[in-house]
């Protein structure tokens, strides 16, 4: 067993499960006489499986993280529900299974309940989110989302009563979500590119696949690269001689320009605006020399491909359309509904299904924003409920700054950023990263301190020399 969870602690195992995840995602048509793709389902069966047998023989709830970030990330069936699948029975027994290793990991291990630093936010969320239920008109389909508040803050308590933190294995894990997001953009645009061999090459990796990517649209890959995208700098810094990783960088940057994601573009660039001040605030010097000899490579990649960006912007001058309202994908629209919604319940809010009831049939269920989401969805309470958890992450990782809360700040900064105009923080997926992330934070004793980098730096250097 020791062996094992040698094997449960390693990189290989973290870029194994994720390319397992990346595999089964690529199979997207359906297979006769199903409705979905059985190859895709399975992914998932295994997946939970991992999960659960991890949970089961293991009392650190660390080596889980792979295979349930996975989880959020596998589904490749557009516009599924459980009809779709429940010829099989599939959803009945995947989510037996899965609420089954939480259940007997409890039982068997008994771990001492731990609240955590950012218990009230999450808490203070988790009743914002249920509040609108008891004044509003019962809707079943109410239910299941005004609980996912409940729901992350439950997840956030198993963890920080069950995992033992470490840091190193969570930026690992970062990393190849990252490089996920990336392959599955590069999967979009390779579609698109096979589906329409009329075009010109340029305009063929732009045509993207015309449909969304199962378990979010573009623009929601875009957030999360930017989430994770620091996760690199992690790596350089640790690891001085460490070149790979450099031309790593490149990939997430190339995918969400190709992406076409306007969102994701400002998002994402808040974030390689942050990479750049860390590196000029707590670089040495080859840090600053390799960062240069990146920079004038990816120069250069982007100078043979200037096509590209030519018809980036063709697209963007496109989409100004008539007016601001326009421009924004009907955004301005929606935040006014929202606004409404609020001055109508300005308290707690109008709920969850506000928007799909007011726009019946329609794909709108969230307001492309976290300051209208918080306001239309849960009223005052929510916002408030919002700044508390803010304030506590905020608080929390300013406080004894090292490398790892550097990082994290970047991409959640820049995620945020994206928030402004897109569904970030209440999106599922992105709720379940961050409770998890803040859990093995606190849980981690072993942390980087810029001083000892600089001890390494100069150790290394010394040895170069000598």
């Amino acid at each position: 067993m020791k062996k094992i969870e040698q094997f449960l602690g390693s990189g290989f195992y973290i870029a194994t499960i994720f390319l397992i995840t990346f595999i089964s995602w690529s199979f997207y048509q359906d297979t006769p006489p199903y409705d979905f793709n059985l190859y895709n389902m399975l992914g998932v069966f295994f997946l939970i499986l991992m999960n659960t047998l991890i949970l089961i023989f293991y009392k650190n709830t660390l080596y889980i993280l792979p295979s349930l970030f996975s989880l959020l990330f596998v589904l490749n069936k557009s516009n599924m529900n459980f009809d779709t699948v429940g010829s099989l029975g599939f959803p009945y027994l995947a989510l037996f299974t899965f609420f089954i290793g939480p259940v007997i990991h409890l039982i068997r291990f008994k771990p001492k309940f731990n609240k955590g630093i950012f218990f009230l936010g999450i808490l203070l969320i988790g009743i914002s989110y249920i509040l609108p239920l008891i004044y509003l008109p019962f809707d079943i389909r109410a239910i299941p989302v005004s609980m996912m508040g409940i729901l992350y803050l439950l997840i956030y308590i198993f963890f920080t009563s069950t995992v033992k933190g470490n840091l190193n294995y969570l930026f690992k894990v970062m990393l190849f979500i990252n490089l996920l997001m990336v392959f599955q953009v590069f999967f979009y645009l390779y579609q698109g590119y096979m589906n329409h061999p009329e075009l010109e090459f340029y305009y063929r990796i732009f045509s993207g696949w015309g449909r969304n990517l199962g378990w979010a649209n573009i623009n929601d890959m875009c957030f999360y690269i930017a989430l994770t995208f620091p996760s690199y700098l992690y790596f350089i810094f640790k690891k001085p001689k460490t070149y790979l990783v450099w031309f790593l960088m490149i990939l997430p940057v190339v995918a969400v320009i190709l992406s076409k994601s306007r969102g994701g573009v400002i998002g994402f660039a808040a974030a390689v605006i942050g990479v750049i001040l860390f590196f000029w605030l707590k670089g040495n010097k080859k840090h600053l020399t390799h960062g240069l000899v990146f920079l004038a490579f990816t120069i250069t990649i982007f100078y043979i491909g200037r096509q590209a960006f030519h018809i980036w912007y063709e697209f963007f001058i496109e989409s100004l359309g008539e007016d601001f309202n326009d421009f924004t994908t009907g955004r301005i629209t929606i935040y006014k509904t929202g606004w409404e919604v609020f001055k109508t319940y300005p308290i707690f809010g109008g709920g969850w299904l506000s928007l799909q009831n007011l726009n019946p049939g329609s794909r709108l269920f969230m307001y492309h924003s976290t300051l209208f989401q918080a306001l239309a969805a849960m009223g005052t309470f929510g916002l408030i409920a919002l700044m508390v958890h803010y304030f506590q992450v905020f608080k929390y990782m300013v406080i004894d700054l090292t490398l790892e809360k550097s990082l994290f700040l970047i991409g959640y900064i820049a995620s945020q950023v994206h928030g402004l105009i897109d569904n970030v923080q209440y999106a599922v997926p992105y709720s379940v990263l961050i409770v998890i992330f803040l859990a093995v934070f606190e849980t981690s004793t072993k942390t980087t301190s810029f001083e000892l980098i600089n001890r390494r730096y100069h150790f290394i250097e010394a040895n170069e020399k000598g």
